[in-house]
Parts: C-alpha cells; sequence; structure tokens
C-alpha cells in the first residue's frame, strides 16, 4: 500500500476543500494533501452535452433520497459544487447566524469588520466574505444579460405586487452560453477549480483526485481518540480527467489535522463507516434539503429559456414570512423532461413545446426533523438518504406553490403545471389553465412519486455547537469526541443558512483556515 504522509489533509475538493487548501497553503508552509472523490475535469473536457456531464455528479446525476422520490444532485468532481452550479451568490445571512450562537452556543463567526476572533487580527465574517467575494468575483449582472426565462418570473412579480431581485453572480466575461450545470466550458464560472485550487497548487499543495476513502484511521490513547489519517484507493483515472498526482492502487494518507470536507452527505458516512462515537445519536439527523417545486409555464411564443445565464432573478418577498424563495432556473431537455408531468402523448406534446417554456423554482428553508438523516448503508456501501416533508414544511409549500402559478400566469403564461400527478378537486392533475385554479394547490399533499421536488443544498447532518448532547463539532469545526478532526462543510450548519449556502460555506472555510493557520500549536504542528 502506497504511504503519503503530509501535516494537513483535507478530504473533499468543493466549496470548503478548495478554500482551505489555498488559505493554509498561502498562510502556513506546511505540507498539505487535498483529496477528491471525482475527477479533475476542465473547460476541454466541458463538451455543453448532458450526459457526459453526469461525470461530474454524485451517483452520476442519479442520486436520490433512499425511496427514489426526491432528486439529490450534487457536485462530485474537482471544484464540487462550484463546478456544477448556476453561480447564484447569497452573502451569509447574518440573522440566521447570530440565531445560532443563541441556540446552538457558537461561538466567533463575529460579522463585525476589524473584529479579532480568537485573538487573531481581522479574524471576522466580514473581512473572509470579502476575501472570497473578491477572488471569485462576485458581481451583479446588467439588466441586458436578464434572458427571457428570468423576465418572466420579474414580470409575474412587478404585476403580483412582489419585490424582485437580481441574483449577484461569481462569474467573469460569461459567455451567456446557458451550460452552467454542465461545467463552464469557457472558465467564466469562477468555481474553487478555477481559482482557489489553482491558487493552492501554485503554493505546493498535492492534489490526489479518483480517490474512495474507506475509513480514518485513529489511535486511542489515555487522553482519548487522535485522527491519524484516512485510508482508501484511487481508481483509474476517467478518460476526459486531468492526470493525478498519484497511481491507481490502495493508498494510506498520514495525516496530523485531518479536515473532512466532503459535504452534508458524505461527511456523516465517512464518519460512520470509521467508527466516530456518536454517544448521543446525532450524527446524519437534521438533514436539511432546501427542497424546491419546479413551476412551469406554457406561453404563446418561444422564449430564450435556457439560453443565456440561467439564473439571474428571483424574490425574497416571502422569505421571513413563510421561508421561501421565488428562484429563476431552467433545465436543459433531459433533466427537465423528467420534471414535466404526463405521460405518454400528452409528455411528448409538452417536450415539442420546450422552446416555449417558462420556468422557476420555490425553494423552501425547511425545518429540522431528526427523523430526516443520512445514514451509511455497508451492505449496499453507499449513503441512504431519508427525508420527508414535515407537516409545517409542506403547509408553507403549498402556499409558495400557489403563490408560483399566480406569479407565472401573472408573467404571461396560457396554462401552469407543476411536476405533479395528484388530483386536485376538479383538477386531474396540477395542469392550470386559470389563475383562479391556483387555489386548488392547498389540496397538494406531496405524496412521493406523485408529486417531485428536487433538492441541492444538503446541510446540518455534522451539526456545530458547544454542547456535545446537541452536536457533533465545536465551533472551531472540532470533533467533540476525536482529537485533531475537523469538519468544515455544510453539513456543520446547525438549521439551513437561510439561503444558498455557496457563499456561506467558502466564507466560512476561509475562516477556518485562517484561525487554523494562527492556532497550528493547537493541532501539534
Amino acid at each position: 500500500m502506497r504511504r503519503v504522509e503530509c501535516d494537513i489533509l483535507i478530504i473533499g475538493s468543493g466549496a470548503a476543500g478548495g478554500v482551505l487548501a489555498a488559505t493554509l497553503a498561502e498562510a502556513t508552509g506546511k505540507r498539505i494533501v487535498l483529496v477528491e472523490k471525482g475527477g479533475h475535469f476542465g473547460k476541454e473536457f466541458f463538451t455543453q452535452r448532458e450526459w457526459d456531464a453526469n461525470a461530474l455528479y454524485a451517483g452520476s446525476g442519479a442520486r436520490a433520497t433512499s425511496d427514489g422520490s426526491i432528486p439529490v444532485r450534487g457536485g462530485e468532481c474537482v471544484g464540487g459544487g462550484t463546478t456544477v452550479n448556476i453561480a447564484l451568490c447569497f452573502d451569509p445571512v447574518r440573522d440566521v447566524w447570530e440565531g445560532w450562537k443563541k441556540d446552538f452556543g457558537v461561538k466567533g463567526f463575529s460579522f463585525q469588520p476589524g473584529t479579532d476572533d480568537y485573538g487573531v487580527k481581522d479574524l471576522n465574517m466580514a473581512d473572509c466574505l470579502a476575501q472570497v467575494r473578491g477572488r471569485i468575483n462576485v458581481h451583479t449582472p446588467p439588466d441586458d444579460q436578464v434572458n427571457g426565462n428570468n423576465r418572466v418570473l420579474e414580470t409575474g412579480c412587478r404585476a403580483m405586487g412582489f419585490s424582485s431581485k437580481h441574483f449577484e453572480l461569481n462569474m467573469r466575461e460569461c459567455r451567456q452560453c446557458g451550460f452552467c450545470a454542465q461545467g463552464c466550458a469557457y472558465d467564466s464560472k469562477q468555481g474553487t477549480a478555477v481559482t482557489f485550487i489553482p491558487d493552492a497548487l501554485a503554493k505546493g499543495v498535492t492534489l490526489v483526485h479518483h480517490c474512495d476513502i474507506e475509513r480514518l484511521e485513529w489511535n486511542k490513547t489515555q487522553g482519548g481518540m487522535v485522527v491519524k489519517g484516512a485510508v482508501g484507493t484511487v481508481r483509474a483515472t476517467t478518460p476526459g480527467s486531468r492526470p493525478n498526482a498519484m497511481p491507481p492502487g490502495p493508498i494510506q494518507f498520514a495525516g496530523k489535522l485531518v479536515i473532512l470536507c466532503c459535504g452534508a452527505v458524505e461527511s456523516p458516512s465517512l464518519l460512520m463507516r470509521s467508527g466516530h462515537p456518536d454517544p448521543f445519536g446525532t450524527l446524519g439527523r437534521g438533514l436539511i434539503l432546501h427542497p424546491s417545486l419546479p413551476i412551469v409555464g406554457v406561453l404563446d411564443h418561444e422564449i430564450g429559456n435556457y439560453r443565456g445565464i440561467s439564473g439571474t432573478i428571483y424574490s425574497d418577498h416571502f422569505h421571513r414570512s413563510h421561508g421561501f424563495y421565488l428562484e429563476c432556473l431552467f433545465s436543459h431537455p433531459v433533466y427537465g423532461s423528467v420534471l414535466l408531468p404526463g405521460f405518454g402523448g400528452e409528455h411528448f406534446e409538452l417536450l415539442l413545446k420546450y422552446r416555449s417554456l417558462a420556468g422557476f423554482g420555490a425553494m423552501l428553508i425547511d425545518e429540522v426533523d431528526p427523523e430526516n438523516r443520512v445514514v451509511w448503508d455497508a451492505a449496499k456501501g453507499k449513503a441512504s438518504i431519508r427525508y420527508r416533508l414535515t407537516e409545517g414544511d409542506k403547509r408553507r409549500m403549498r402556499f409558495a406553490a400557489k403563490t408560483g402559478v399566480e406569479t407565472m400566469f401573472a408573467g404571461g403564461a396560457r396554462e401552469v403545471l407543476l411536476p405533479s400527478e395528484e388530483r386536485l378537486g376538479p383538477l386531474p392533475y396540477p395542469r392550470f389553465r386559470s389563475r383562479e385554479e391556483a387555489v386548488h394547490c392547498s389540496e397538494l399533499l406531496f405524496t412521493p412519486h406523485q408529486t417531485t421536488v428536487t433538492s441541492a443544498h444538503c446541510q446540518a447532518t455534522v451539526k456545530m455547537g458547544e454542547d456535545p448532547g446537541r452536536s457533533m463539532v465545536n465551533s472551531r469545526g472540532e470533533s467533540h469526541f476525536m482529537r485533531n478532526l475537523m469538519v468544515c462543510d455544510s453539513s456543520v450548519f446547525p438549521t439551513s443558512c437561510g439561503a444558498n449556502p455557496m457563499l456561506s460555506i467558502l466564507t466560512m472555510a476561509r475562516y477556518q483556515g485562517r484561525r487554523v493557520a494562527a492556532e497550528l500549536a493547537r493541532y501539534g504542528l
């Protein structure tokens, strides 16, 4: 077995792992290894074909809840979700982070510029956010880059009296091709694969991809459990991927500090199969998915729907009152066909109208339910994602559905559809011919396999807090139960972060990276 020694081992190269690797490399000069399960694909691989892009996703794009009812899309490649998302940037929601301090005892994460958390000069969320925003070029696109699909949502919100806004995006000289979810063929999207990870590699970080980490290794001493590294297997490099730093075969990583950045599905799974203590049964529980209900409008004319920038318009009008956003997105034909209702000829007729379809989603900020969880299924050799909408979330989603249908009609649609086969009063399924029929959304049951909700924002399965009875890691991201083991990704959020999470994760990773660099002695480095 090949053995690789390092000072800091980072497992996962997405929003958190890429930023941590770059931050620690620039500030410490330590030996750092960055490990990624997926491949290292660049613009030369991004063909703008949906099928080819499946290589960038967990489960080749087919990952779902354990009953198959909710698609759970997530990046599994160098850059992770930042490689396949559509560049939507929301600053960390300060009220949410302040709530975590009150409800979970979370410390640090000051939002006041110039604050020195942990005694580290200028260590605070405001400064870290500014550094991240600058590196990935977060900006608001001009009005002339709003495509026809986004105009439908903007027009509908205006007609309904709702506020709407322009998304901020992490792009640079965007070509407006509309293929963000297939990887950017022009390196315009400023994900970690084209920003922080190249920064890390330039500073001497070793990147090992196509690597399945089987388990963490640890020692038991008089002082408790201490992590010492991880073992896994490097797979053969997939055609189209960039070369790997290590050849295929078994591999052992020895590191003094191990940081998990695998996401809210894979981080708890790795901890479970590694025998990490879970004395209070909290590991993997309280999964947040940000369930989203697609709203599809049929127009009487063709529009630019997937061409152009996918998302430029959203509405947070109901964020505080009902806990949801209306966000403009549009799927390409293969994935989009899964979301369109109907069978046979009726479904085909809808696909023939594809150029005349408009779409946006109602994204719910779901509540924590301990029964929604991630469990490692040893028999199947993969994580089992178990999730159901709570009754409270169903009530809010019904209101969001009604609001979304009405808004789509107000935006110019002549009929509106939901991805559902449920009967709603006089309607055989949710195909609305008039705005008045939206009232029947109150009868939605969200029955699995009859109504499709989607998700891409997994969070809250390795919760952060100062009480070991309610959390798995402390505010530094350190395991309560195993020394020199940290977790830094969306799994440590105690609840939903309150918005699309990418920028919150990037900022937290910058913060923790700067803190670790100032506290190396804490980890024997």
